[in-house]
């Protein structure tokens, strides 16, 4: 009797939209969401005794391609990467450099002091310092 092949084959990849629902889901306390199309760009954010801090890895952009404002109880990050045509000849075998406009929005806890946000950008990495409100009769 032959013997049977029960390999299962699975996608090598898993839809982008697969991934975008679970990364949404991850994230959802802080209430992280991404554009569906577009280019988006990888955030870290971490906890310091006074502040959370939100990193965004921005290769590629310019200052002036970058906007991050507070609307409402949300934190939106938004810019552009473009791309820069600097072959003259040849062809491209694949291409796996995103480029093009990102955003992305954060729903702020009660405990950040909106007022006091600030953002620096420096070598392609976006900062954003979201500073805890202090609290009444506590000394610094």
């Amino acid at each position: 009797m032959p013997k049977q092949d029960k390999t299962v084959s699975f996608p090598l990849r898993i839809s982008q939209e697969v991934e975008r629902l679970f990364d949404e889901i991850i994230h959802r306390p802080w209430g992280f969401t991404r554009e569906l199309e577009g280019w988006n760009p990888s955030v870290d954010l971490y906890e310091t005794a006074d502040a959370f801090i939100l990193e965004a890895d921005l290769p590629g952009v310019k200052g002036e391609d970058v906007k991050v404002e507070v609307e409402g109880n949300d934190l939106i990050l938004q810019g552009r990467r473009r791309l820069e045509h600097t072959r003259s000849d040849g062809k491209f075998f694949f291409q796996e450099r995103s480029f093009g406009d990102f955003a992305r929005r954060m729903t702020l806890p009660e405990f950040v002091d909106k007022d006091t946000i600030s953002a620096e950008f420096r070598d392609g990495v976006l900062r954003v310092t979201l500073p805890k409100v202090k609290e009444k009769g506590k000394k610094p």
